[in-house]
């Protein structure tokens, strides 16, 4: 199964990386609780709508058997 992500545009004001990025890890892993955290909004963040179509995307796949 082929995953062609490339990672997140930096926006304005997005959500804050450091976050996204630890979240992204646990969900990878499969330890991250049922819903992402709400993150924080600070300046030079990942594109909003980008992580949120990435988390919907990968909370859909199934989980390992």
């Amino acid at each position: 199964m082929g995953d062609d992500f490339r990672g997140f545009d930096i926006a304005r004001r997005g959500y804050d990386r450091a976050q996204v990025d630890a979240y992204l890890a646990l969900l990878a892993d499969g330890t991250a609780p049922g819903s992402p955290p709400a993150f924080e909004i600070v300046r030079r963040g990942y594109d909003r709508a980008q992580v949120d179509a990435r988390v919907t995307e990968l909370q859909a796949r199934p989980g390992p058997s």
